[in-house]
């Protein structure tokens, strides 16, 4: 009796995890500790005003869960290419059945809150960052950008 109850001691700690997912009011911090993770994964749920709005416009009430995966780790140290994907159950399709909601997106992310600089063309960020704004109406703000 007492290896069956610390059997099932173990996989209540095991499993808690997994169905109480740490809360957050903004995806920063899911973010940034997908950067730091040795796995590049990090998990959670969005809840607060992003979560209402995620809410009133799926007309779900179900929780909405945040997957942040790593896709690309850059040379520069602390900077990743991240995909978010935010997503909820039980969301209502027009042909009045439930189904899984979700929305991804990239970016490239470093600890510091800034973006890479690899594969940036950093002569011509300097020149538009010199004209003030001014870059805009000289046309500059058009051009192409590269993207790494």
């Amino acid at each position: 009796m007492r290896l069956h109850q610390g059997i099932v001691t173990v996989v209540a700690m095991v499993l808690m995890p997994i169905t109480h997912a740490a809360e957050y009011t903004s995806a920063k911090p899911l973010l940034l500790q997908a950067i730091d993770a040795p796995d590049g994964r990090a998990q959670g749920e969005i809840v607060g005003p992003i979560a209402d709005k995620f809410r009133e416009t799926t007309k779900s009430s179900a929780p909405v869960m945040a997957e942040v995966t790593t896709i690309k780790s850059f040379k520069q140290e602390g900077c990743k290419r991240l995909n978010m994907r935010l997503k909820q159950a039980n969301v209502p399709t027009k042909d009045r059945k439930l189904a899984e909601f979700a929305v991804n997106y990239e970016l490239n992310l470093c600890r510091d809150g800034s973006p890479p600089t690899e594969g940036m063309d950093l002569e011509k960020v300097g020149r538009v960052l010199d004209l003030g704004g001014a870059g805009e109406a000289a046309g500059m703000g058009r051009q192409p950008v590269g993207r790494p």
